[in-house]
């Protein structure tokens, strides 16, 4: 197969399970790669945009949002679910902001709602993507160079987490949950590629650990949609930080 028609085919599948088409859009200024939005009621299409930048990519990331889109619907309604903060969420974050006295006390409420909200997109996008992956992985050996330029690029971006600078703002239980992950996904990837280069900082740092048990969770649930939200209470578990968010059904 080559990648065109692996990107073919994973539009028609999607079209033909979501019962609308799909409509790919460039977007010049979209922070990240590529992202799809799940038609809705009357919305008369789903829309998936992509950044031009990765257009030479653009088959597998089409397939990977397919993917995830694929993964949404094929839960059931009551499966169905958000990772979302709320008003106390954002009071205990700005306490543990406050304990720190490195961030002015005029932009606590707007950096608190920042990490916070950013948190939480990490923990409900980064275990159900890794599982997507997985399964281009094995299923599409056409896209693995494509694949492989894509993930090289997160993990080098998720690397700078590591920044003292960062580290001294962020509290202790917001930068430990973040950087685990991104340990996660470096291990997940040295595993497909038998290579270690990408785990070596988070070695160094000490969160190979915490990133090895959030994977062997991962592991131990079934990879099938109707478990993601089982997946990700699991690792807001692992992480400490379940008492956070509200890990629930969709319109939350």
């Amino acid at each position: 197969m080559t990648p065109s028609e692996a990107q073919q085919n994973a539009i028609e599948a999607l079209e033909q399970l979501g019962g609308k088409p799909v409509v790919l859009q460039e977007n010049a200024s979209l922070s990240n790669q590529a992202k799809i939005h799940i038609a809705s009621g009357p919305e008369p299409a789903h829309v998936l945009t992509y950044n031009p930048a990765s257009a030479p990519e653009l088959p597998y990331l089409v397939c990977f949002q397919c993917s995830l889109a694929e993964r949404a619907l094929r839960s059931a309604r009551d499966e169905r679910f958000n990772v979302a903060s709320t008003a106390d969420t954002y009071s205990q974050v700005q306490k543990l902001v406050r304990a720190k006295q490195t961030i002015p006390e005029d932009m606590v409420a707007t950096y608190s709602q920042m990490i916070t909200d950013g948190l939480g997109i990490q923990l409900r996008s980064m275990p159900i993507g890794i599982r997507a992956d997985r399964a281009i992985y094995d299923a599409h050996p056409e896209l693995r160079g494509m694949q492989r330029v894509i993930a090289e690029r997160q993990l080098k971006e998720s690397v700078g987490c590591l920044s003292p600078a960062i580290k001294q703002m962020a509290p202790e239980l917001i930068f430990n949950a973040s950087v685990a992950m991104n340990a996660a996904l470096a291990l997940a990837w040295s595993r497909l590629w038998n290579e270690d280069a990408h785990v070596v900082p988070y070695r160094l740092a000490g969160y190979v650990g915490l990133g090895e048990k959030l994977l062997s969770a991962l592991d131990a649930i079934p990879a099938t949609p109707h478990y993601d939200r089982e997946l990700v209470s699991s690792w807001a578990k692992i992480l400490g930080v379940d008492g956070l968010y509200a890990i629930g059904p969709v319109g939350l």
